[in-house]
């Protein structure tokens, strides 16, 4: 079996695991998270979470899709909860890819979690997953190809990303073709039903708001004051990462990326010139010690 990457040196479980959301990309997932963190629950892994850490996270998750797709070398049984800490120890909550296609086995690791399960039209998932995911996935130009290459030569990170996302596509169905997408869709949302007990879980969309939400997790709904009447009313829903603002933060990822890379050329660059400037003097000072000998 594929044994996980050490995260962490003691991987006991800092803090309970409350609530696995069963929501894919597209579905609202931004929102929930920020809903949850109103409701107190701060720390839910997200793939901005990825993102944030692609150094030590990306190898974790290649490891965990390799253990459940891959052939008889890597596939193995499913993660321990000990397993699942490596990554998780740290949070209450899970949303979002990649941790969404592993809900099953983590409501299994995790009894004691409450289970939400994002929904949304299918054909509105793909329009939107259509402007936002699949224009990121791959270069479009002959620029955006140079910068993905010149940031994987000199950036670990983009390195990283790139491992997760070959991995993803290797065993995930295609999101480019809308009628492999849509059946993966529908896959994931049957794996859900089949594996984790209706009792279990709720059944939810972000237009639903914070009424069932908060009653299946036995948690007050926020209120703000009115700043018209001063009287306590309902805190809006976050409502949060459109494709507008989805693109933008993905383009400042890259950004961040490039000029990691950036850094790391001058960085290098520096070092081999003092190098150089370091042998350089050594060489002169030998060469003029052997002249003064003759």
């Amino acid at each position: 079996m594929t044994s996980t990457i050490k995260l962490f040196t003691n991987p006991d479980r800092e803090v309970p695991m409350r609530v696995i959301v069963c929501g894919l990309p597209r579905t609202g997932t931004m929102s929930v998270r920020l809903a949850l963190h109103q409701l107190g629950i701060y720390r839910c892994y997200h793939m901005v979470s990825v993102l944030g850490d692609l150094d030590s996270q990306a190898d974790l998750w290649v490891a965990a899709f390799d253990n459940k797709y891959g052939d008889e070398k890597t596939r193995g049984a499913p993660w321990t909860r000990a397993q699942w800490d490596e990554i998780l120890g740290t949070y209450q909550a899970t949303v979002d890819m990649p941790a969404v296609v592993f809900s099953v086995e983590l409501a299994r690791a995790y009894p004691e979690a409450k289970v939400i399960v994002m929904r949304r039209d299918p054909d509105a998932w793909y329009a939107s997953v259509s402007g936002t995911i699949v224009k990121a996935m791959k270069p479009t130009t002959a620029w955006n190809w140079i910068v993905t290459l010149y940031c994987a030569a000199l950036d670990s990170r983009q390195r990283g990303w790139i491992r997760l996302g070959m991995t993803m596509d290797k065993y995930l169905a295609s999101l480019h073709e809308k009628k492999s997408a849509v059946a993966w869709f529908h896959s994931m949302y049957e794996e859900f039903a089949d594996g984790i007990p209706a009792d279990r879980r709720l059944e939810y969309t972000v237009g639903d708001g914070w009424g069932p939400l908060c009653a299946y997790l036995d948690l007050p709904v926020p209120m703000v004051r009115d700043e018209a009447t001063g009287e306590p009313v309902e805190a809006p829903f976050p409502r949060a990462n459109d494709r507008a603002s989805w693109l933008k933060e993905y383009a400042s990822i890259r950004a961040q990326m490039a000029s990691g890379a950036t850094w790391n050329l001058i960085n290098w660059t520096c070092r081999l010139a003092a190098i150089a400037g370091l042998g350089f003097v050594l060489w002169t000072s030998v060469g003029s010690q052997a002249g003064g000998e003759l």
